[in-house]
């Protein structure tokens, strides 16, 4: 699923920015190599955003306790 159609910016590609520390959109764009256009997604990437980095600390809390 996109989360920026401007930027063509997927789901799985927000997970992996986040994945490599990530935590804000801006931050999102930058790991995908482009830059933010409309900024009608930044709602929806800060949702995915929260939800990866949740997602992440419920499955190897111990790991990603220093987020």
């Amino acid at each position: 699923m996109y989360v920026c159609i401007c930027r063509a910016i997927r789901d799985r590609e927000v997970d992996a920015a986040v994945r490599a520390g990530a935590r804000r959109p801006v931050d999102v764009f930058r790991a995908c190599g482009k830059s933010p256009q409309c900024g009608s997604c930044a709602c929806d990437m800060r949702e995915r955003i929260a939800q990866t980095v949740a997602t992440d600390r419920a499955a190897a809390p111990n790991l990603l306790a220093a987020d």
